[in-house]
């Protein structure tokens, strides 16, 4: 099964896991801002101190694209695994991811989960052996 997760992304393209997820962060940043340009907007135009309630368009519009800097925060740690050979922070990285990513899926099919699914997948199976 994580072989079949692990193509769904080109990781030549990225270099490793930690490349796609940076990617997912950044495109998460860029994507968030454009779908909630109106909630962001309005969240500068009230000071952006306190201007974040629990609940609504503004809410959601924070999350979203704080997550997207997390994304791309854990993606830098995770390349630091990778160039250090910290098999053990690869593997719970990837589990973690894998979770997040499966999780997320279920409750949300028609979502970019499936993408955080495939690079936990990835970075799960790139933890299990030395790198060549």
């Amino acid at each position: 099964m994580n072989q079949r997760l692990s193509r769904l992304v080109r990781w030549r393209a990225f270099g490793a896991p930690s490349g796609a997820l940076r990617l997912v962060g950044a495109a998460h940043i860029v994507y968030g801002a454009v779908l909630y340009r109106d909630a962001l907007g309005d969240i500068a135009r009230r000071g952006f101190v306190n201007a974040v309630p629990d609940f609504g368009d503004r809410a959601t519009a924070f999350w979203f694209v704080t997550c997207g800097s997390m994304f791309m925060l854990c993606g830098h740690l995770l390349r630091s695994a990778e160039k250090a050979g910290d098999l053990d922070a690869q593997r719970d990285a990837g589990a973690a991811l894998t979770a997040i990513g499966a999780v997320g899926s279920a409750a949300m099919p028609a979502s970019g989960f499936w993408a955080v699914l495939a690079i936990g997948a990835a970075a799960l199976r790139r933890g299990r052996r030395p790198r060549r």
